[in-house]
């Protein structure tokens, strides 16, 4: 301990006084913050990863008293709300001073400046584009950035604003920045690293094992009819909370969650919360800091609750279906059973959706248990880093509001790490086509673009900060109370659709909306039993290849190593999956694909990926007549197809041409942001086709068209 006090002797006390030693990342990552140096910290939840580098950032803050020391950002402002909670009395007892900085608080003003700024990237965006007196001189001091959940922003559109951003503050502070990521789950550490790194020094790349065991119970939650689903619902979660106090249910949308508080509420005899992006800021808060306080309760949350909000000591966690990557579940299982060596999962295999239609209990149990498979075995989905044009376009605008013009090499003077996909013709394409939207002004005299009437109409309406793909939203006001109560949003497109008398589940609950209004849904409270769930028209997250290559590993898998696997199932799951390696396992040993006549369809296998499954879907759907299903691990047809036929050819410009003629599904399954329209067409058109990443799509397709050329596949 006196060794660290040594190491730390300004803020040791402040941080670790209280406590016996320190976690294994601290000891590793303090004395790598205290040289100055850069640092990416990949340790599982809960180990200390905060405090190992913003206690030796502390200490160096000291030396530079009175100025911003260092920007911490956070992915949501949920985290950084958290965040605020966690350090800001620490720090005070420092004597340095917390800001926070996001679209719904501001702290940063002050007679003391803050020697830390906790914000998101879409509000530093806004501090270095709209340049506010508070902001200028603050910014020009920061030496040190720190990226929480850096796995979030890597290969996103978040991410590259991001480099881009740490880029513009490093222009305007004119110093080098100490870069600091911190993650629990990171597939590809170097590639995180030199993502991190920039134009700064290299980053050094410390990795630090958990130890704790994993044990994940799968069962089917069904009933013979949909109305009865709520009462099986609550039967399989009464059963967790035989064994457990506080339990945290993830759940894959919105309207599932929606769905589960609803049912949920009615049937079980202790409080149910619920927790979700778009519900409002306040009504979030309260549910954080009412299940943190409770002694008993249960959370129904979206991938909000992933990241390391502070909830409480959580004894299990459970899933109500699987979700899609391996990064997804080890960040929500990391979130129980903290305080044990063992994280318990309980896993949902749903026999009905929330509409009351047919769900698909076989696709969660392969996929729960391809999950744990990958999980155990460190085998995390790779990204590829497409070319964002519209992240371009959005910084071009961003330079444009902060000089007030900008000039053909404004992007490049500012931003000396750029993406390789941006050159002097991509950027001057996109300032011409703002100038033909009329967002821009051309003056050719003094060769610069102007901001033009949209410009400003834009400005107004902050379409310039952010890179997050969605939609225009209205807000839902409950006006049961003494005043209005502000609950959640809901998609403005969904709203204008929706009428008095209307009966809706919103944030959880039946309510039945009194007034629509340009921007707004007015509701009151409304016990009843038939309620139609809102409708979000969010894309389904594409299951990555790797995850369906992993199904296809575990039906095929020896039954002793299977058996290593340390999942309980109930009768169904075990019988499930029994029958699902004796019916595939040996052929698929022998063979690429496998298709068969099953339930009138003609089945493929694929274990190809969402995105490959999508394209070839579409390749049949053109060149045959047959109607076409597809998951991320088998097509389903009404008809057999000829596929050497549809593979015959095949190459990256086939793909593309299917691509164009479907382009309006494809831009649905992509949640696109709202500036990607503004682009010319053909940046569109290579954006979309380097999200889909086309070449590693052709290259698995030729594959399988290998294999039926060689004969081993038999259709």
């Amino acid at each position: 301990m006196q060794q660290w006090r040594k190491f730390l002797p300004r803020v040791y006390d402040a941080f670790f006084g209280n406590r016996w030693g320190l976690l294994p990342s601290q000891k590793i990552a303090i004395p790598i913050v205290l040289e100055g140096k850069n640092l990416l910290l990949i340790a599982p939840t809960g180990s200390g990863k905060t405090e190992a580098v913003v206690a030796p950032l502390a200490e160096r803050a000291l030396d530079f008293r009175g100025q911003t020391y260092a920007i911490y950002i956070a992915p949501t402002r949920a985290l950084a709300n958290d965040l605020e909670v966690r350090l800001k009395e620490r720090l005070e007892r420092c004597g340095l001073r917390l800001a926070i900085r996001h679209g719904e608080r501001n702290t940063v003003q002050g007679k003391q400046p803050p020697a830390f700024i906790l914000t998101t990237p879409e509000s530093l965006e806004v501090m270095l584009s709209v340049m506010p007196d508070y902001a200028r001189e603050r910014l020009k001091e920061v030496r040190a950035v720190v990226v929480d959940e850096v796995h979030q922003f890597f290969g996103t559109r978040r991410g590259l604003q991001l480099a881009c951003l740490l880029e513009r503050l490093k222009h305007h502070a004119k110093h080098p920045l100490q870069r600091i990521g911190l993650s629990a789950t990171v597939a590809e550490p170097e590639r995180v690293a030199r993502f991190l790194q920039g134009s700064d020094e290299p980053v050094q790349v410390v990795s630090v094992k958990g130890q704790r065991q994993l044990q994940v119970h799968i069962s089917f939650v069904g009933s013979p009819k949909p109305d009865d689903f709520g009462d099986a619902a609550a039967e399989w979660l009464n059963e967790i909370l035989a064994d457990h106090r506080k339990v945290l249910v993830f759940a894959n949308t919105r309207a599932t969650c929606d769905w589960l508080c609803w049912q949920l509420s009615e049937r079980l005899p202790i409080r149910v919360l619920l927790h979700y992006s778009s519900l409002h800021r306040d009504y979030r808060e309260w549910v954080e800091k009412t299940f943190r306080q409770a002694q008993r309760a249960i959370c129904m949350a979206t991938s909000t609750l992933e990241l390391g909000i502070d909830i409480g000591d959580i004894d299990a966690v459970a899933f109500w279906g699987a979700p899609h990557s391996v990064t997804s579940f080890l960040q929500r299982l990391g979130r129980g059973n903290r305080r044990t060596d063992t994280s318990i999962v309980y896993a949902a295999c749903p026999q009905w959706h929330p509409s009351g239609a047919l769900a698909d209990p076989d696709d969660d149990l392969l996929r729960f248990v391809a999950l744990t498979y990958c999980a155990l075995n460190d085998e995390m989905e790779t990204r590829s880093e497409p070319h964002y044009y519209s992240v371009l376009l959005q910084q071009l605008l961003a330079l444009c509001c902060r000089y007030g013009r900008i000039a053909p090499d404004a992007f490049v003077a500012t931003i000396s790490h750029r993406p390789p996909f941006c050159d002097e013709k991509t950027l001057a394409d996109i300032l011409d086509a703002l100038t033909e939207r009329g967002v821009l002004e051309r003056d050719v005299q003094r060769d610069l673009w102007l901001p033009d009437d949209t410009f400003h109409a834009w400005q107004a309406k902050g379409l310039f900060w952010s890179n997050i793909g969605g939609q225009e939203s209205a807000i839902v006001v409950g006006e049961d109370k003494e005043q209005p109560i502000l609950l959640a949003e809901i998609p403005a497109q969904y709203a204008r659709g929706l009428r008095p008398g209307k009966i809706v589940v919103l944030a959880g609950k039946p309510r039945l909306v009194t007034r629509v209004e340009s921007q707004s849904v007015w509701v009151t409270d409304l016990e009843h039993e038939d309620a139609e769930l809102a409708k979000y028209f969010a894309p389904p997250e594409p299951t990555p290849q790797s995850v369906a290559q992993a199904i296809r590993t575990i039906l095929t898998m020896p039954d002793e190593a299977l058996r290593e696997l340390p999942i309980f199932y109930d009768d169904w799951s075990r019988q499930r999956l029994r029958r699902w390696r004796q019916h595939l396992g040996e052929r698929l040993r022998d063979e690429r694909w496998v298709g068969e006549w099953r339930d009138m369809r003609w089945v493929l296998y694929t274990f190809a990926g969402s995105i490959s499954n999508w394209i070839l879907s579409d390749l049949m759907r053109e060149m045959t007549t047959a109607s076409v299903d597809a998951d991320a691990w088998r097509i389903s047809c009404s008809q057999k197809v000829p596929l050497e036929r549809i593979l015959k050819g095949l190459n990256v410009s086939v793909l593309e041409r299917i691509v164009e003629k479907r382009w309006r599904d494809y831009l649905r399954r992509l949640a696109l942001p709202l500036l990607f329209d503004s682009l010319p067409d053909h940046l569109k058109q290579q954006e979309v086709f380097s999200v889909l990443d086309l070449p590693k799509v052709a290259e698995t397709l030729k594959r399988f068209q290998f294999a039926l050329v060689g004969g081993t596949q038999n259709f």
